[in-house]
């Protein structure tokens, strides 16, 4: 019997894992279904494989007997014993090498704003991603993603995706989604404490097509990603806040209806029902004297690419 040191044995597990790699891409490419797994799954289960090989290696060995000091590893000879092909390979026959190469980036982006809390008459908008009333700001950050921030308890909700609801004081970004309401499954409406009303039209499953926010007789529009004239320069809100909130909200439907409540982002149903949130805080009944605003976003991206050389 002889012994194969523990270099030798990791040299060969790393040759018959990128053998095997590389057989999993082929599969793929021919529309086969093969277990998803990462560059980490890879390492980790070939560092157990050697340790435990290694361990029965050691354990079995007779100390008289001699180790080998080299071994050479023919990736083609492998790749045949892999697939139960018997012999060695002819040494004119090309061999071929295959290179995994795992890449992964960390992108971070986040926002501060500091606001005075100074009272506001009515609704205004600020430019096309800001808008704001006396209590509430509203930030239409891409056609996908709509915050809505109560100033005096500074708490907020997001909308976002298709449509997901998240209150940022609850764990986790998705506490709820358009689709818990079932009274419409296209138009759902947010009553804020100081009057305010937003309806978005956005299908359950969709994201936002349009905004409205009404306040007495103002109105400003909001454009989303969903409505067919959506573009960057024209989307979001519109520069101009109107004058016929009391005839276009009469006409707007309500479709589901939820009301703000709890500490600035619980949101009630009809029934006064608790559907999204968790009364975390104090509930605030006056305007504190500013608000800090805080976004943080974080973008990982991972990529495995695989290169194959063929040597004559």
């Amino acid at each position: 019997m002889s012994t194969i040191s523990a270099t030798d044995l990791s040299n060969l597990v790393a040759a018959r894992r990128l053998l095997q790699m590389a057989e999993h891409e082929d599969a793929r490419h021919s529309g086969r279904d093969v277990e998803e797994k990462s560059a980490l799954d890879y390492m980790e289960e070939d560092q157990a494989l050697i340790s435990d090989a290694a361990h029965e290696t050691r354990s079995q060995a007779l100390p008289s007997l001699p180790q080998i000091e080299n071994l050479n590893i023919n990736l083609s000879e492998l790749h045949q014993a892999h697939n139960g092909e018997a012999g060695p390979s002819p040494k004119n026959e090309a061999q071929a090498a295959h290179v995994v190469e795992n890449i992964q980036s960390v992108e971070i982006q986040f926002e501060l704003r500091y606001h005075s809390n100074t009272p506001i008459n009515g609704l205004v908008v600020h430019d096309q991603n800001y808008a704001e009333s006396d209590r509430y700001l509203f930030k239409f950050a891409d056609g996908a993603t709509f915050t809505i921030l109560d100033k005096w308890a500074n708490k907020s909700t997001t909308i976002w995706g298709d449509p997901h609801v998240d209150v940022d004081d609850v764990d986790g970004n998705n506490n709820g989604d358009f689709k818990d309401l079932k009274a419409s499954s296209e138009i759902t409406t947010f009553m804020l404490s100081d009057g305010t009303r937003l309806t978005f039209k956005a299908q359950d499953a969709g994201i936002i097509e349009h905004v409205d926010i009404f306040k007495g007789s103002q109105h400003i529009k909001g454009k989303g990603a969903a409505a067919k004239d959506f573009t960057a320069e024209a989307g979001l809100f519109s520069p101009t806040v109107l004058t016929d909130g009391m005839s276009t909200a009469s006409a707007t439907p309500l479709g589901d209806v939820v009301r703000a409540g709890g500490d600035g982002n619980d949101w009630f149903d009809v029934n006064n029902k608790m559907v999204w949130g968790k009364t975390t805080g104090p509930i605030m009944t006056q305007r504190p004297a500013a608000t800090l605003e805080f976004y943080y976003k974080q973008t990982v991206r991972q990529a495995i690419s695989q290169t194959k050389t063929v040597n004559a």
